[in-house]
């Protein structure tokens, strides 16, 4: 708290007094500054003024986190202060007197983006989530939607005994609404069945749901946010489900969709034109309907299980890569995932890849035997600078060296040269780098082809194979090269 000094006269002579400053400050400067904190911190600093708590009932913005009290059995963590956190939500709403509130933020149950998918698809261990009764959170949600001027409303609930709770049906009628982030296993029957939504300003949307059934929500969500940028949806849904996502608006969308078991009426149906961002992750897609997005700037697209669906072959697989791909090709910055290459040799279906006109930056990863597509993507790519291998080029080889007499790696005899080695890429990144054998003769195409490479980096794997006269013979070409360009 900042604070100053001044000198004071008392009966036993001249002390030294501290004065406030903080408390010192208008209230509506005090208003703004408190509520940019967690409120938890807020009453902290509260508690140590009367002049400070007299405004802490009016705050504009609350933000309740059960974090860092961590629920789970094998790495419990402050468990004894979850009922003092209930408590203390409970009280604070009671004392609340603002008429308005701009921000709303309530963490119950929240679980690491990473494992998310993962954590909804299992039933949660007992002590995992929070057992908390669904009184308090139907009072806890619907608190802000009885006062003015919400314009951002972020929620992650995810509870152990999710039963009857449901997810309000008001927050999809809140004009106000600017922000709005949910992450929920609770039940969205009642949210779902609504006739209408109606979010006018609404220019962010994050959804992340344990079960979605009805294939037309996400459009009619859409539909009713003429103003929206950014879109995550990311949810569990039924066998059949038909994404659908028409915006033109749209200039960020996430869309992450896990199914459990193919269905041959499964068709992702994307029509953005200006979006400029996608990151897209869909298993046993079937079929893709996406006019190319003449605007994307970057890409993020994971390959593994679209690919990897039951009953299909793979060159119907490689058609619905290519067909997706035809949808990209405006990007700059691509990063593919997947390793849906490692039992399948090249295939001419990868000759028509479309042309990358934009592209500069291409991204390579989870290891997937990606150099039977490499000299495809290279011819693709004509302006192409960086190019990176983010997991190495290979995966976890349980045979070891004795499959390379058996593997066609097509282009290690190959004169042909990629347009865009000869004029344009400069830097090649390849990590988790194993030395094997096949990975340097990758390394040795790229050499001898990329006439303009101004830098090579190999991060070297935690557990190499890396010999030192395949070593040396990396740094005795770059030497050579370096010579002879200067």
């Amino acid at each position: 708290m900042d604070s100053r000094s001044k000198m004071c006269k008392s009966g036993s002579g001249i002390i030294s007094v501290v004065e406030d400053r903080l408390s010192s400050l208008p209230d509506d400067t005090l208003i703004q500054i408190l509520s940019l904190l967690p409120t938890k911190n807020a009453a902290a600093i509260c508690v140590l003024s009367k002049g400070l708590w007299r405004v802490f009932p009016l705050l504009t913005s609350l933000d309740f986190d059960v974090s860092p009290i961590s629920l789970c059995m094998e790495h419990p963590y402050a468990v004894e202060l979850y009922p003092s956190f209930v408590t203390f939500v409970c009280n604070v709403l009671q004392a609340y007197q603002s008429p308005i509130i701009s921000r709303f933020r309530l963490g119950v149950g929240s679980v690491d983006f990473d494992t998310r998918f993962s954590f909804f698809n299992r039933p949660c261990q007992e002590g995992c989530l929070p057992d908390i009764e669904l009184k308090h959170l139907d009072a806890w949600v619907s608190f802000p939607l009885t006062l003015q001027g919400l314009r951002e409303l972020d929620l992650c609930i995810l509870v152990r005994k999710p039963g009857d709770g449901q997810l309000s049906p008001s927050i999809f009628k809140c004009e106000t609404l600017e922000v709005l982030k949910l992450e929920v296993n609770l039940d969205l029957n009642q949210v779902i069945t609504m006739p209408s939504y109606h979010l006018p300003n609404l220019k962010l949307l994050h959804l992340s749901a344990s079960h979605i059934s009805d294939d037309k929500f996400l459009p009619r969500i859409v539909s009713s946010c003429p103003l929206l940028e950014d879109l995550t949806f990311q949810a569990f849904v039924d066998d059949g489900y038909c994404a659908t996502i028409s915006s033109s608006s749209l200039r960020r969308l996430r869309l992450l969709i896990q199914r459990n078991c193919p269905d041959n009426s499964e068709l992702v149906c994307i029509h953005t034109p200006n979006l400029e961002c996608l990151e897209y992750w869909d298993n046993y897609s079937y079929k893709y309907s996406i006019p190319i997005m003449h605007r994307l700037v970057k890409a993020y697209i994971m390959f593994e299980l679209i690919l990897q669906a039951y009953n299909r072959s793979y060159l119907a697989n490689l058609r619905q890569m290519v067909s997706l791909m035809r949808s990209l090709s405006r990007v700059q910055h691509l990063k593919l995932l997947g390793d849906f290459l490692a039992d399948v040799d090249h295939n001419p279906i990868l000759e028509h890849l479309p042309v990358l006109p934009n592209l500069t930056h291409l991204t390579l990863g989870s290891a997937g035997y990606w150099d039977k597509v490499l000299l495809a993507f290279l011819n693709s790519s004509p302006v192409l600078e960086t190019l990176v291998f983010e997991e190495g080029f290979i995966g976890f080889d349980v045979h070891g060296e004795d499959n390379l007499r058996k593997e066609r790696i097509f282009f290690s005899t190959s004169d042909e040269i990629p347009s865009c080695c000869e004029t344009h890429l400069k830097r090649i990144v390849i990590k988790q780098f194993k030395g094997t054998k096949r990975e340097l003769r990758v390394i040795k195409f790229l050499l001898r082809r990329a006439f303009v490479l101004e830098e090579l980096v190999i991060c070297e794997d935690s557990y190499p194979i890396l010999n030192r006269r395949s070593g040396d013979y990396i740094l005795k070409t770059l030497a050579r090269r370096a010579y002879d360009k200067w």
